[in-house]
């Protein structure tokens, strides 16, 4: 098993349980994407006093410059001094509330920098008299850069690191002395971690507020805070007699995209079968990790980007098709050309997801007939439209909206969600991310209708799956993959 420790994320005070469940939630910021964003300005520092020099021979020396040389020279230097920095812990993202400068270390990672692109750099100086003067101008430039970028960095993340925004908001669901242990370390630690409160369904339990504690809210409470984003970890400390119900606890916090842990002592069937989980700690407290947070540091503005410019250009390019769909949806049926239909998006929040009409019916309450093959109620155009998936183009509106991905899990009719909510222990853990137009389980031969219990399971674990193992590369693999599935018309209805 490997190791971590989740106090190794920035600083805040215990806030008090009762306060903490009923504030409404600050944006938090990514410590990754701080710090990658400071090493990003690093570059830029080093590239720009590179460029000084250069600037400085060519307005007063009269020098003809090769530009291409200079920045390529200016990239290699700013590669190096960061791949320095880095190993030396000046972008430690545990220290977001005393950014470290370390003068000393930025001048010697100049240093090594420059050593190493001697044989690049130094044709760039027009002649051999000059190569000192120009060595110079370049790492006082860059130096001072750098040194400006550091100190305008360290003033701002302390700023934004007293603010909480940095802040992971810890909650405990089990009221006793773990909790307690864990609310100590919280408030007399430099751990960057706030504590968003103790929840507990004991209500009678002599154990429950045994160490003086004040108990937040129950379970469902505790469920609503993280759909809320009040919650970014979630630690259950339960008695170790109650390992049955830890397993149920933990079953039900899966589908929050939260990092979810509980202490070592429970027993291992809590966690799934399969490869070695982590183990972290928190103070004195040994954790076993049983899932982390879906789309964290950089991967949500990855997300979002693919999205939006994506999004945009396929629009924009379906829009002549979309025109074209809609007069024959107008010319062969009578209704409206777009179907809205309620469906769960991220955190199960209910969104209004818009589809072409395909169907001689507009059914969205109590009950909702999933389309089989050869229906009656699909009307000509919409056999065409559903085999072609062209019925799904205007679900890119609510991608741009920002309701919806165009990977990830397919969304289904809220009479659908509870029936298989019902049915199948993880089906609510899809609501960790966004729905999506299309997904891991249709490339994998899971599209269309599901019958079964055994298929939406299958459908269920490949969207687990997608999940837990999210990248970009993986969106555009799926995306490519769709063309094929749509084009060869697989499971279509």
């Amino acid at each position: 098993m490997s190791v971590s420790s989740l106090s190794g994320t920035a600083v805040s005070g215990q806030l008090p349980a009762a306060a903490a469940s009923t504030r409404k939630a600050k944006p938090r910021w990514s410590r990754r994407v701080a710090a990658d964003v400071v090493g990003l300005l690093d570059a830029g520092a080093v590239v720009l006093g590179a460029v000084l020099p250069a600037l400085i021979y060519s307005r007063f020396g009269a020098v003809a410059i090769g530009w291409q040389q200079i920045v390529q020279a200016g990239l290699l230097t700013a590669i190096i001094v960061c791949f320095c920095l880095r190993g030396w812990g000046l972008y430690d993202t545990a220290a977001m509330h005393r950014f470290p400068i370390r003068v000393g270390r930025l001048l010697s990672a100049l240093m090594i920098a420059f050593i190493a692109v001697h044989g690049t750099a130094l044709p760039l100086a027009p002649h051999k008299m000059h190569a000192a003067v120009w060595y110079a101008v370049w790492l006082a430039a860059s130096f001072t850069l750098l040194l400006l970028v550091r100190l305008v960095a360290r003033t701002v993340l302390e700023r934004c690191t007293a603010a909480g925004r940095f802040d992971s908001r810890v909650a405990v669901f089990g009221a006793g002395s773990i909790a307690r242990r864990v609310g100590d370390h919280l408030s007399n630690s430099q751990a960057g971690i706030s504590f968003a409160g103790v929840y507990d369904d004991r209500q009678d339990d002599p154990r429950r507020n045994a160490e003086g504690l004040t108990v937040a809210g129950r379970l469902d409470d505790l469920i609503a805070a993280g759909r809320d984003g009040r919650i970014d970890q979630i630690v259950i400390a339960l008695p170790q007699a109650a390992d049955r119900r830890a397993v149920e606890v933990a079953r039900k916090l899966e589908q929050l995209p939260v990092s979810l842990h509980v202490v070592t002592h429970i027993a291992s069937d809590v966690v799934d079968a399969g490869p070695a989980h982590r183990v972290s700690s928190l103070g004195p407290v040994g954790l076993l990790d049983i899932k982390r947070k879906p789309l964290s540091g950089w991967d949500p503005l990855l997300k979002r980007a693919e999205d939006y410019v994506l999004g945009g250009l396929l629009l924009l390019a379906a829009a002549p098709v979309m025109a074209l769909v809609a007069a024959a949806i107008k010319l062969d049926s009578p209704g409206p050309v777009f179907f809205r239909q309620r469906r769960r998006g991220l955190n199960q929040r209910i969104i209004e997801v818009m589809k072409f009409r395909t169907m001689s019916v507009m059914e969205d309450g109590c009950e909702v007939r999933q389309a089989t093959r050869d229906d009656p109620r699909i009307t000509r155009v919409g056999r065409v439209l559903r085999r072609s998936s062209l019925d799904e183009l205007p679900q890119l509106l609510n991608v741009l909206k920002g309701e919806m991905s165009l990977v990830g899990p397919r969304p289904h009719a809220l009479v659908h969600d509870e029936q298989w909510g019902d049915m199948l222990e993880r089906y609510a853990n899809r609501h960790q991310v966004k729905p999506g137009i299309t997904g891991y389980a249709q490339v994998k031969g899971w599209r269309g209708e599901t019958q079964t219990a055994g298929k939406m399971q299958a459908r269920v674990e490949h969207d687990l799956d997608y999940i837990a193992n999210w990248s970009l590369a993986l969106d555009l693999r799926i995306l490519a993959q769709t063309l094929g599935v749509v084009v060869r018309g697989d499971n279509a209805v």
